[in-house]
């Protein structure tokens, strides 16, 4: 998982998670490295129990793996039963085992949990299925793997975690990333999802990436562009953290945000509202604020009670392709 800059975000023969919310283009990110390792002609294990083949492979080749590369260095497998206890399945597990791959999927962990009869709120039973599963792909395939899970719908108190058991935390042996939408992605459209990183255990990649968050105690590590614009096609750049300031100094994250929530606001809002909607410190929201007012993006009007209305002229945003979404 290679970004622009050269940085890897993925260990091999170690075990990483991909938490996101539906349709956050979490498998989407996995299927993406997928198609990559494929296309340098090294094998790759995908176990899926969310979707199924022809979906799977149809993305692969709009991301551009050819039928050859996925005939033969794609092992695909959608399991209906545990194959670690049923004797039938148990040989074709240890066979899987003698393979080497580079990367193994593993796509729907809650979907996985039922079909293993595993309790996703029993942190023992968790405990126990990472280690029989996707730590032993990593340890006897060498593969870096990666499990696609989702995340709670509230996202207070949701913190680095997938759903259910912490324990889910406790068997990644590399890195957990939270995958979030920034702009929608979809057909015809240009999207941007940014990883994040909860845990990084080898301690690589929290190094090379963004400031830290705070509410959830996460990095930003990579900004991936997925582009849908030509038809049949989906095209995928991952590139390093976004900068909380531009070239010229701006803090022009802060001030999307700031212009976002008063462009989202019922009525006009104070300071005081906009400090409680937006964080970061008092001084730099004041800074943006500034900012966009001396460059025509919001008017500010004196109020009731000496409170000041702060009204939307234009939206500010930070990256073009964001501002096209919007507009």
């Amino acid at each position: 998982m290679a970004r622009t800059d050269g940085k890897c975000l993925l260990y091999a023969g170690m075990v990483h998670a991909f938490n996101g919310e539906s349709e956050s283009c979490k498998s989407m990110m996995a299927q993406y490295e997928t198609v990559r390792q494929l296309r340098n002609g090294n094998r790759c294990l995908y176990i899926d129990f969310e979707s199924d083949a022809a979906s799977v492979v149809s993305r692969l080749l709009m991301m551009g793996a050819s039928a050859d590369d996925i005939s033969r260095n794609l092992d695909y497998i959608r399991p209906d039963v545990d194959p670690v206890s049923f004797a039938d399945e148990n040989a074709e597990w240890h066979q899987l085992l003698h393979n080497k791959y580079s990367l193994a999927v593993i796509d729907g962990v809650t979907e996985a949990f039922a079909v293993f009869s595993v309790k996703s709120i029993d942190n023992d039973e968790v405990t126990a299925w990472g280690r029989k599963v996707p730590r032993q792909i990593a340890s006897k395939t060498g593969a870096a793997v990666v499990v696609v899970d989702h995340v709670t719908k509230s996202s207070e108190g949701r913190g680095r975690f997938a759903i259910g058991a912490q324990a889910k935390m406790s068997y990644l042996t590399g890195a957990a990333y939270m995958v979030e939408i920034i702009s929608p992605v979809g057909v015809g459209m240009v999207g941007k999802v940014a990883i994040r990183i909860g845990k990084d255990r080898p301690g690589q990649v929290r190094p090379v990436s963004g400031e830290w968050r705070k509410s959830d105690r996460t990095q930003e590590t990579a900004v991936v562009t997925v582009d849908s614009t030509v038809a049949n096609q989906i095209a995928c750049t991952v590139d390093p953290p976004r900068k909380n300031t531009d070239a010229n100094g701006l803090p022009v994250e802060l001030m999307e945000s700031i212009s976002r929530c008063i462009e989202d606001c019922p009525a006009p809002p104070s300071f005081r509202k906009i400090n409680q909607l937006v964080s970061g410190k008092d001084e730099s929201k004041r800074a943006a604020i500034a900012l966009l007012e001396a460059d025509g993006f919001i008017s500010i009007i004196p109020g009731a009670r000496n409170a000041h209305e702060h009204h939307s002229l234009k939206p500010f945003r930070a990256y073009p392709e964001s501002e096209l979404l919007a507009a």
